[in-house]
């Protein structure tokens, strides 16, 4: 993620026109704020002198003002320069505000900070620091291009998925680009299957998110070795699926295997986090049959015991593993970037090769840096873990991971902190795959807001799914493809994924009273349903020769 920051007051400000499209605001002639700014010289900045952020205080901003930009939509490019490794920022831009990482680099470079609108002036855009030292040069504002999203292969890096798998990757890249499934995180320490929790509910006016994204921490053994309960969520997640055809989507916060500091405020618990462990992945993994790499690979297993019920529920699953491994905070991202993804080659070659599972999509957590991507081959989507100020839009990370995979891999807000805006998304082309909130943030949204969201024509809740085969009822009205008419689609998609007589009977029963609904129900022989039912055969059986 690259953004930079913005918000208040200028007092001679330069302003260089690049372009006819492009305005620059030199960072040193906006107001500094705060003790720990100052202006510098010369080191390769575009105007010969940069703003210097040298401690972590928030209150460190410079701000430009007024902006002179004419109304349109514009991309924020920030001039920065980050030579000690990746460091945090806040910006505001005309009161949007966000947080965002500048990238490690040695030189002056731009970032693409996100996309802002301009309606009657700009009154002004600042950069705070949130913390470590950087450099920034200038904000620039460019003319926004709208970018594409392009088709995106749904074959998966598991050539043995399963049918039903390849089914919902299929459905997947599909609506890639058009709809985007809404989400939520289960509390899987609630101790109730209750899903979405009540007050959610009630605020979304009965409007249910199609993904549940849950987490098998408390499957992990360093942690029912303590006697913790993992109050059966993986029973009830496939429950979940089969009453209502939902899609799944699970993450792990593995406990570390072994030394666990169980201090306080590194309780057990929290044994995932870098600082309350000391168990050495690095060293578990130059030790290959060692006490510690048979400990890696005892999770793993005890975590395919569970995905295995999925699979044999018929149930594919998202499956998010060592997520947010770039921030370091979790051990199995501490030990650096090679040894993530030996874990990940590890993780991927015991659960598909050693355990058979064919029922898992990979999906890689992406914050920003290529060198922990595990590949192409390793990796069939790419979610992106944003937690941010509500007014922002979240336009500059969906631009940047969009260009660093090249528009091959789907992208998903995997976890999100806020309600993604429906008509920003729309306004700025963001089409997430799908979003999940983290449990508990929903208290933070309205219901205006969560209505407004899920009820979008864009925005997938359970309900707008279609039939998937998972589901432990066939739909009554024959409407297997969910586009509200019941026709030839409906037909092929009973026959390959359900040929229920009941199934059938519902979709004869249902196009008759369609038919009758458009004043056909006196046509002579041959019936509607007959013509329907041929048509849909002869295009079934020229489909299968074609392929």
């Amino acid at each position: 993620m690259k953004l930079p920051l913005l918000a208040a007051s200028i007092v001679g400000l330069f302003v260089s026109e690049v372009s006819a499209q492009t305005y620059r605001y030199e960072a040193e002639n906006g107001i500094l704020s705060g003790n720990g700014t100052s202006i510098q010289s010369n080191g390769g900045a575009s105007g010969s002198q940069y703003v210097r952020f040298n401690s972590g205080d928030s209150n460190n901003r410079v701000t430009v003002e007024p902006l002179d930009l004419p109304d349109g939509q514009y991309e924020m490019w920030v001039g920065y320069r980050s030579p000690f490794g990746e460091k945090g920022y806040y910006f505001d831009v005309g009161g949007v505000s966000g947080s965002g990482m500048f990238d490690a680099s040695s030189t002056f470079g731009d970032d693409l900070a996100g996309l802002f609108s301009v309606s009657g002036g700009l009154s002004a855009a600042s950069i705070s620091q949130y913390w470590g030292y950087h450099d920034v040069d200038y904000l620039e504002f460019r003319t926004y291009e709208p970018t594409e999203v392009l088709p995106v292969s749904a074959t998966l890096v598991n050539a043995n998925s399963d049918s039903r798998t390849r089914m919902l990757m299929q459905f997947l890249t599909d609506i890639y680009g058009n709809k985007t499934m809404s989400g939520l995180q289960h509390d899987v320490n609630s101790g109730t299957n209750t899903f979405p929790p009540n007050s959610y509910v009630s605020k979304s006016w009965g409007l249910l998110p199609a993904v549940r994204g849950s987490d098998f921490i408390n499957y992990s053994p360093s942690r029912t070795i303590h006697g913790q309960l993992n109050h059966n969520e993986t029973e009830d997640t496939i429950a979940w699926a089969q009453q209502t055809g939902g899609v799944v989507s699970m993450t792990w916060h593995w406990n570390a295997p072994d030394d666990l500091i169980d201090q306080p405020g590194m309780e057990w618990w929290r044994g995932f986090y870098t600082n309350s462990t000391t168990f050495d992945l690095n060293g578990a993994l130059n030790n290959p049959g060692g006490a510690d790499y048979n400990k890696i690979i005892s999770d793993i297993d005890t975590i395919a015991v569970e995905l295995q019920k999925f699979e044999t529920a018929g149930i594919p699953v998202i499956w998010r593993p060592l997520h947010e491994a770039e921030g370091g905070w979790f051990w199995w991202g501490a030990h650096g970037s090679d040894n993530f993804k030996e874990l990940w080659n590890i993780m991927y070659d015991r659960l598909t090769n050693h355990h058979g599972l064919d029922n898992l999509i990979w999906e890689f957590t992406d914050l920003g840096d290529s060198d922990w991507y595990p590949g192409d081959d390793r990796v069939d989507m790419v979610g992106l873990d944003i937690y941010t100020d509500p007014s922002d839009n979240m336009s500059g990370p969906w631009l940047d991971a969009l260009d660093r995979y090249n528009g091959n891999k789907l992208i998903a807000l995997s976890e999100s902190g806020t309600l993604p805006d429906a008509d920003e998304m729309e306004r700025w082309g963001i089409a997430w795959n799908y979003f999940s909130t983290w449990n508990g943030f929903d208290s933070n949204f309205t219901a205006q807001q969560l209505q407004n969201t899920l009820g979008d024509e864009n925005v997938l809740t359970v309900d707008e799914l279609p039939w998937f085969p998972w589901a432990s009822a066939v739909p009554s009205d024959g409407d297997y493809d969910n586009d509200g008419d019941i026709d030839g689609n409906d037909f092929l998609w009973w026959q390959r994924w359900d040929g229920s007589d009941t199934g059938l009977a519902n979709i004869k029963a249902n196009f008759a009273l369609n038919m009758s609904d458009a004043g056909l129900a006196t046509v002579p022989e041959p019936s509607p349903w007959m013509l329907m039912l041929s048509a849909a055969l002869v295009f079934s059986c020229r489909g299968r020769r074609e392929s």
